[in-house]
């Protein structure tokens, strides 16, 4: 019980620090600095950080297999680069709740791959998941001409970071599978953030990026990016992958909330509405997967 007790706050802790962490992007867009910036700088901080603690802790988990690098590199390059941005982008031109909502319609899109490409079955459970999804998506969409700032490329951005987000998750399961999760974290970074030094080699005009700012960055990279996959990984150390899936959708509601106390932002009816429709999608999903191992135990 201790084991689930401290599984289950380290889930939590992760999902309210991804919460803030889209308060805290908000700030700096407003302060005219750009996704693109922001995203390159906080790959590049999560990737030196995340190695540095490995290599202390233990070295061995950086060696991967040569034949696997240019794996690592689509996952990093193709993944977790347009991925990061993309859910960035979205904050920057409409809201946080609009964007994490957005993202959160990724497990409905691994859902319909498995059907697709992997022949699983289409259980009621998934059908619904899948109609709650789609009109939670369009409440939000209907709900843009209501809230200032939103636009249609930021719904683009937004539905684009979902798809993305299960790209990462599809095509990562390999990564999982041989390698230690933080192994499979520190590659995804660093090529992620090779992808973003390839696409703007320079830094950034002089005087433009205050001392406040590089506070802000250090606090996406260490609060936002590597301390909430740990405490992440842990909960999913002591349970189920369910349970910590279900938890973990707490994000929204914090990300929603903090946005409102710290910068203002309003949510619209319909968006609220959008938005509980796309948790309850999710929940369906993650709670599907445990029906058989329940099944299996009655019989």
């Amino acid at each position: 019980m201790r084991k689930e007790s401290i599984g289950f706050a380290a889930v939590v802790a992760a999902a309210f620090l991804w919460g803030v962490g889209g308060s805290v992007a908000k700030f700096l867009f407003n302060q005219a600095v750009s996704p693109f910036l922001l995203v390159k700088i906080r790959l590049t901080l999560s990737f030196l950080l995340l190695t540095a603690g490995i290599a202390c802790y233990n070295r061995h988990l950086l060696v991967i297999s040569r034949r696997d690098i240019p794996y690592f590199a689509v996952l990093g390059m193709g993944g977790m680069a347009f991925m990061q941005f993309s859910y960035f982008f979205t904050i920057s031109l409409t809201n946080v709740a609009t964007a994490v909502f957005l993202q959160y319609m990724s497990p409905i899109l691994m859902a319909a791959y498995a059907v697709l490409w992997e022949k699983e079955k289409l259980t009621l459970r998934r059908t619904g998941a899948v109609l709650l999804a789609m009109l939670g998506g369009l409440f939000i969409l209907l709900n843009s001409g209501e809230v200032a700032g939103l636009s249609w490329m930021g719904i683009i951005s937004g539905v684009g970071s979902a798809f993305f987000m299960a790209f990462c998750t599809i095509y990562g399961r390999r990564a999982v599978r041989n390698y230690h999760p933080l192994t499979a974290a520190a590659y995804s970074f660093g090529f992620g953030a090779l992808m973003w030094w390839i696409l703007l080699p320079g830094l950034w005009e002089p005087g433009s990026i205050t001392v406040e700012h590089w506070y802000m960055f250090w606090y996406v990279a260490v609060f936002s990016t590597v301390l909430p996959f740990l405490l992440y990984f842990t909960g999913m150390r002591f349970l189920s992958p369910t349970s910590v899936g279900i938890i973990a959708c707490l994000e929204p509601a914090i990300a929603a909330a903090v946005a409102y106390a710290a910068l203002g932002e309003n949510m619209g009816l319909l968006q609220i509405v959008g938005g509980s429709f796309v948790l309850a999608a999710v929940l369906l999903i993650q709670t599907e997967s445990k029906e058989p191992e329940e099944n299996k135990n009655a019989a």
